[in-house]
């Protein structure tokens, strides 16, 4: 959601109800992708100056910076299959 000219990652009730934001940080969030099973997010955020991945748990807590480059921008995660 873009609020208070910020970016935000929610999440909420299919109906739209619900409302929670799980980020709530200065700098853009965007581009969420949830994980297989259902229990962690990826995300981009820019509250260092530069365009990180972070994960995530469902609930908001836990967010780590995955990627931590500072001469490079990290964007759209997503989550891969693991092959057998």
């Amino acid at each position: 959601s873009y609020t208070d000219l910020d970016y935000e990652i929610y999440i909420m009730d299919a109906d739209g109800s619900n409302q929670t934001n799980i980020t709530n940080t200065v700098g853009t969030d965007a581009n969420p992708t949830f994980s297989p099973d259902g229990s962690k997010i990826l995300f981009e955020s820019i509250r260092d100056g530069n365009t990180e991945v972070y994960i995530m748990n469902i609930d908001g807590s836990n967010q780590t910076n995955l990627t931590n480059t500072s001469n490079a921008a990290d964007y759209y995660p997503v989550f891969q299959p693991v092959r057998r």
